[in-house]
C-alpha cells in the first residue's frame, strides 16, 4: 500500500490458564501456562525487528508475552506501553465460564449479556488506531508499530485492515495464541463493517 501511513506487527498473548482450559477469558487477567512462555520466547526473532512504538493491551497476559519475547531478543529493559484501548473484548457474566456457553450470530451489535458487542470493540480499536495514524502524520513519517493484544482485537484490527463489507469477515477461527499478523493502513476511514447503522 504505497499510501500507507502505519504497518503494524500484532501479536497474540501466549497461552494462559483459562486459554487451556477451554473458558472465556475477556477482561480477566490469568497467568500464561508453561506453554504460553514458549510461545513467546519464540516471537524473539520477531520483536527484534525496528519499531517506533512497542505497545501492550496493559492486561498481565500481554504485557508478559511482550516482555519475554523482547527479553529472549536480547532487549531487556527497552520501553514497553501500556494502553487500555487494546484491551481484549468484555464477555460480561461469561468471563471463567466454559467456552461454548453463547455463540456470536451474525450481527455486529450483538453481545455476550453484560458484555462489550463487536461494534463496540471495533469502534474503540478503530479509535486506537486512528491516534497511532495521527502520530504518523504529526511526525510526517509513516510509523512501524508493534502490538501484543487479545484475539478480539486482532479481528478487529485484519477486518479494519481489509476495509471488510460486514461482520461475516470477524466470524470465523481467530489468531492462535502466540502468533502474529502483520498489518498495514492508510489514512483514517471508518471501515464498511463499522459504518452500517445499529441494528
Amino acid at each position: 500500500m504505497a499510501d500507507a501511513l502505519l504497518s503494524m506487527v500484532v501479536i497474540r498473548h501466549g497461552e494462559t490458564t483459562l486459554n487451556a482450559a477451554g473458558r472465556y477469558t475477556g477482561q480477566l487477567d490469568p497467568p500464561l501456562t508453561a506453554r504460553g512462555r514458549a510461545q513467546a520466547v519464540a516471537l524473539a526473532p520477531l520483536v527484534a525487528g525496528a519499531f517506533d512504538r512497542r505497545l501492550h493491551s496493559g492486561a498481565q497476559r500481554a504485557a508478559d508475552t511482550l516482555r519475554i519475547a523482547c527479553d529472549a531478543a536480547g532487549l531487556h529493559g527497552i520501553e514497553l506501553v501500556a494502553d487500555p484501548c487494546w484491551r481484549e473484548r468484555s464477555f460480561g457474566i461469561l468471563e471463567g465460564e466454559p467456552a461454548g456457553g453463547w455463540t456470536q450470530p451474525a450481527d455486529l451489535d450483538a453481545a455476550p449479556p453484560g458484555g462489550e458487542s463487536y461494534r463496540t470493540i471495533g469502534l474503540r480499536v478503530l479509535a486506537a488506531l486512528d491516534a497511532l495514524r495521527a502520530d504518523a502524520l504529526r511526525e510526517g513519517r509513516p510509523l512501524r508499530v508493534l502490538l501484543c493484544a487479545h484475539s478480539g482485537v486482532l479481528r478487529m484490527l485484519a477486518a479494519i485492515a481489509a476495509d471488510a463489507p460486514d461482520v461475516a469477515a470477524i466470524l470465523g477461527p481467530g489468531t492462535p495464541n502466540g502468533a502474529a499478523l502483520e498489518l498495514t493502513y492508510a489514512a483514517p476511514a471508518m471501515p464498511r463493517f463499522l459504518s452500517s447503522s445499529p441494528s
